[in-house]
């Protein structure tokens, strides 16, 4: 009996000795949450700052506000004008994104983020001195500029932690910032641009003089969002570093086979761009996004007007900005997790036919409220689907280094579609000298062709890693 306990405590210490872990493996395991922590709080930093960043596409609700205020001064202008104020920065964003990824190379992430803070505020505080619709474009392609330097940076180094799930991470990233942006169309609507409630007078479209001032409020609060956002993007921001992610196991693996990229490094990033725009399939795909924003376009430029026109209830055209960030979320959380594990092929296509057929049917709900709802609903769910799943795709396709300057030169085909989009409609509004019922048909009409092209292109577009020497 005596010489089976001693056996027994002999196999117990074994067993604790086997089970009990080195110091390096302590050490090894202190890290690694370290590391996961540093993910965590730098995913947190990019929320923070997409909630900034998105604040200022939310004003986008408020431009007959802004053109109000600036028919004070030049009775001339038409709301048409107002089209322009938000597609001139998309654009400059769209078409200045690959510098962000230069600049960061040269100061750093931390000082490239502060840099784009820095300019939306001096943009924004020249706004509020501005009684002229053409400096407004201006300073609105500075806006653009300066989310352009800074937009990609937080959200690539989230992604860069958690290599596997890019795509949850990516509608984590647009979730929140998009219900938080749903608040704040409500609070800015209800509580600094119309308190009353006040409707805009239909035969002009335009909002009296106590309700366009406002408009200056709204610009104020918006550079202390941003200063605020971007201080706790600062404080929270934990630059990834390559070797950890790779020694902790959170990196995407490769075949031996795509192990043929070499020396993607040490190329300037200036060749990379060059060579993405000699390929035919970064061009393809440049036109299969730019195909697939006109009806996005259209309809998040005209929707108010068209309510407006048609004497929709104004209740609900308060609460438009609100309904687009809402559906938007819970497109972002289904996304989020489906992204990852179906192809891109066939959720593109998907959203190709589903803009088709919105843009042919949209003419027939401007005399219903409930299906003009609807229909702002359905291009909200597929836009922040879209947006899901496209910055994962290039991820893969061109590599986590490539993605913010070959990813910009084909997410720039987005700010072509909408200057492209702007200037058809304001054209068509200004020169066509029929009934208004004719200008917006004829406008969705040819939007809907567009997404069929992109739906068409759709279709040959693989999962498969871009081979060529970057």
């Amino acid at each position: 009996m005596k010489e089976e306990k001693k056996e027994n405590l002999l196999d117990e210490k074994i067993e604790e000795m086997e089970t009990e872990e080195s110091p390096k493996e302590k050490q090894q395991k202190e890290k690694r949450k370290k590391y996961i922590i540093k993910g965590i709080s730098s995913t947190i930093a990019c929320i923070i700052h997409t909630c900034g960043y998105f604040s200022i596409w939310v004003i986008g609700n408020s431009v007959v506000y802004l053109i109000s205020f600036r028919r004070h001064y030049n009775s001339k202008l038409t709301f048409s004008y107002g089209y322009f104020l938000f597609p001139i920065m998309n654009f400059t964003l769209s078409l200045t994104s690959p510098i962000g990824g230069i600049i960061e190379d040269k100061i750093g992430s931390k000082k490239t983020i502060f840099l784009s803070s820095l300019i939306l505020c001096f943009s924004f505080s020249i706004m509020l001195l501005s009684r002229n619709i053409f400096l407004d474009y201006a300073l609105m392609s500075l806006n653009g500029f300066g989310m352009a330097v800074g937009i990609n940076i937080t959200r690539k180094n989230a992604c860069s932690f958690f290599m596997k799930k890019k795509a949850l991470i990516c509608g984590i990233v647009f979730l929140i910032p998009g219900l938080v942006n749903a608040a704040l169309a409500i609070f800015y609507e209800k509580y600094i641009l119309n308190p009353l409630s006040e409707n805009p007078t239909i035969e002009n479209i335009y909002y009296g003089e106590k309700i366009f001032l406002n408009f200056q409020n709204l610009i104020i609060f918006e550079i202390g969002y941003i200063i605020i956002t971007s201080f706790l993007t600062l404080l929270l921001y934990y630059q990834n570093n390559p070797k950890e992610t790779i020694e902790f196991g959170f990196e995407e693996r490769i075949d031996d086979k795509n192990k043929s990229i070499k020396n993607k490094n040490t190329i300037p990033k200036q060749i990379k761009i060059q060579r993405a725009l000699q390929n035919i399939r970064a061009v393809k795909l440049f036109i299969m996004i730019f195909s697939f924003f006109p009806t996005i376009n259209l309809m998040t430029n005209t929707m108010r007007p068209i309510g407006i026109y048609y004497k929709l209830n104004t209740y609900y055209l308060q609460l438009i900005g609100a309904l687009f960030s809402i559906i938007g979320c819970i497109s972002s959380i289904i996304f989020a997790l489906i992204g990852d594990k179906i192809q891109f092929r066939i959720l593109f296509c998907l959203f190709a036919i589903f803009l088709s057929i919105s843009s042919f049917y949209f003419p027939l709900t401007f005399h219903n409220e409930f299906l003009f709802i609807c229909e702002i609903m359905i291009i909200s769910f597929v836009l922040n689907g879209f947006n899901i799943i496209i910055d994962p795709h290039m991820m893969k396709v061109y590599g986590i280094d490539n993605y913010i300057e070959i990813g910009g030169v084909i997410r720039s085909s987005a700010g072509f579609a909408e200057i492209f989009s702007v200037i058809f409609a304001f054209y068509l509004e200004n020169n066509f000298s029929g009934n208004k019922d004719a200008v917006y048909k004829l406008m969705y009409i040819i939007s809907g062709c567009f997404s069929l092209i992109s739906f068409v292109l759709g279709l040959f577009e693989g999962d498969d890693v871009f081979y060529y020497d970057i």
